[in-house]
């Protein structure tokens, strides 16, 4: 039987240790993507966004077989549709721009799903992307975008049904899923099961003071917002529904 060398073993040793660095490398660049994103957000930072975009656009460009490139160009670009649509004195933004990111950013996810179809990731922001695109158009435009939500949530739901981010996206489903729409006790309930598993969960407040905005219930409205930012104090979809409210615009 032969015996393996100390300098065969070091070299095998050294070559392990090369592998696994050359993987986390491999892996860092879009675990920062992923930061910068939330960054952007929390920030309302467009140009840091903008930057990530360029980012990943590079990346598929160069192996465009990962699906993560997509992914977080789509996330990116929605994030910035989210910023412009916040930081307008309307409800959305009325530039066009808004619509423009969003756009590039449903073509952008249709192609991470196709290279990734079993990432639950992808049909959820699938579906808040193809939401807000409903918030954006009126009548009869938003019929188009029905059958692509639903897909959506139903993959979603098939994926991981039990994770939170998959209840949350049933929740508002229940809310706005059909017509005509429920009453509003009936998602309100749905969502205050989740807030049972989760008592700080700033979201559920946010969707249940959106859903008392829409039917005009305002001090139930804000009393929801307010306990949303009380929660995540950087909501800023909650601070810009509440100072609505306090204007008198509403939902």
């Amino acid at each position: 039987m032969k015996t393996v060398s100390t300098r065969t073993i070091l070299f095998l040793s050294m070559l392990l240790v090369f592998t696994m660095a050359a993987t986390i490398h491999a892996e860092e660049p879009f675990q920062n993507t992923a930061a910068e994103i939330e960054k952007g957000i929390q920030a309302l930072d467009i140009p840091l966004l903008e930057k990530t975009v360029k980012y990943c656009e590079e990346i598929a460009k160069k192996d465009p077989k990962d699906y993560r490139a997509p992914y977080y160009g789509a996330k990116a670009h929605f994030a910035i549709t989210d910023c412009l649509d916040i930081k307008s004195s309307d409800e959305f933004d009325q530039s066009g721009k808004s619509d423009e990111h969003l756009d590039t950013a449903l073509d952008m996810i249709k192609v991470a799903q196709g290279l990734k179809g079993d990432n639950v990731d992808i049909p959820i922001l699938t579906f808040y992307m193809v939401r807000r695109k409903m918030l954006h158009v009126s009548f009869p435009g938003l019929m188009a975008y029905i059958g692509d939500r639903t897909a959506a949530y139903d993959k979603a739901k098939e994926l991981a049904p039990d994770t939170m981010k998959v209840k949350i996206v049933s929740a508002i489903q229940v809310a706005e899923g059909g017509w005509p729409p429920p009453p509003p006790e009936k998602p309100i309930a749905e969502f205050e099961k989740l807030l049972k598993e989760d008592p700080k969960l700033a979201e559920a407040y946010y969707q249940i003071g959106y859903i008392w905005d829409k039917a005009k219930k305002t001090d139930d409205a804000k009393k929801n917002y307010q306990k949303a930012l009380e929660l995540d104090p950087n909501h800023h979809w909650a601070k810009k529904k509440l100072q609505a409210l306090s204007a008198g615009a509403g939902a």
